[in-house]
């Protein structure tokens, strides 16, 4: 599967959720997505680098992999402490990567980000800080992720954040991996999207604990990346978050809606990478991006500016606002 069908999948409302062999403590089997090419026995560290490989090489042209050693890998994985997560696996990751792909990626400047569903965009900082300071030409931004190992599933049930027959209000494990390529917009080459801001912040209220959610922490990383770009909440015309199943990430969006946007609207559309793949963890953030890119080539995203929100488990919180590129004699609005 490729970004183009994983996209086609999701905006025809498609989901490939099934009975995975594992059971929850009701000894009922836990329902998840995976990915059908992998089979479910697959070692969990195997299956990183099988997912990473596979969005690397369906985002790299074959001209692009033979300058892959001037190009950094940065990837974004789940934050440690979640067990079975895979940042134990950090260190060995981008190498585990490059025998599999048989290429090189840049030696120095290669790394993995273990900050959960935020870290695919603070890579995209990372990013732009090499392309300014570094000077190279171009980065590829990854994110990868597997909830299908004992491991996670069973953290997941134990914070009460797996959807079983008990309990609605949870979310139906899934694994990703996406993968774009992120360059300095010189006007050289036609660029298929264009982030034009990016904010960061962090949240009290945790999934995890019992402070009171106002969407701080969203709202402020909101804030900045519109600041960034230039914009109000009322120049968007599009969402994507990647809220899962839980009622926390669905009330967090909502609030923050609330205080970002000053204006009524009838109508603000919010797309959830999660009703077709389930829950992605640090995958999440990049499928957003791939998703409104895959929108925008096809023409059928509504509007021309997206923000994407990603919020991770212990607290940070990232926005990206995204712009379609402008078509031919289209003028500057």
């Amino acid at each position: 599967m490729n970004a183009a069908s994983a996209c086609a999948a999701m905006r025809a409302e498609l989901s490939a959720f099934e009975k995975l062999p594992y059971w929850d403590n009701a000894r009922k089997p836990i329902t998840g997505s995976p990915v059908p090419v992998l089979p479910l026995d697959l070692g969990h560290h195997e299956r990183l680098v099988d997912l990473l490989a596979m969005a690397i090489s369906d985002a790299q042209s074959g001209e692009e992999a033979a300058r892959s050693e001037q190009v950094p890998l940065l990837v974004a994985v789940a934050k440690p402490g979640r067990p079975g997560g895979g940042a134990e696996f950090a260190g060995e990751l981008v190498a585990r990567v490059e025998s599999r792909l048989e290429r090189k990626f840049h030696p120095r400047l290669s790394r993995v980000l273990t900050g959960g569903n935020a870290a695919g965009f603070q890579a995209l900082e990372v990013a732009r800080k090499l392309m300014w300071e570094r000077r190279v030409p171009s980065c590829l931004v990854c994110a990868v992720d597997s909830f299908l190992n004992a491991r996670s599933l069973l953290w997941l049930e134990e914070y009460g954040r797996l959807k079983t027959q008990r309990n609605a209000d949870g979310v139906i494990p899934g694994e990703a991996a996406a993968c774009v390529r992120v360059a300095l917009h010189t006007g050289a080459e036609r660029a298929l999207a264009t982030i034009v801001g990016l904010g960061f912040a962090r949240e009290p209220a945790l999934v995890l604990n019992q402070e009171p959610l106002r969407a701080e922490g969203l709202v402020g990383a909101g804030r900045a990346a519109l600041e960034e770009a230039g914009l109000r909440m009322q120049d968007v015309d599009l969402r994507l978050s990647d809220a899962s199943g839980e009622l926390y990430g669905f009330k967090e969006q909502a609030l923050a809606l609330t205080r970002l946007l000053r204006v009524r609207r009838e109508t603000f559309p919010l797309w959830l990478c999660a009703g077709s793949i389930g829950e992605v963890g640090a995958a999440a953030s990049i499928c957003q991006l791939v998703r409104v890119v895959q929108a925008y080539q096809r023409g059928y995203a509504p509007g021309e500016r997206a923000m994407c929100f990603a919020s991770s488990v212990l607290g940070e919180r990232a926005v990206a606002v995204v712009q379609r590129p402008k078509q031919r004699g289209e003028g500057c609005r």
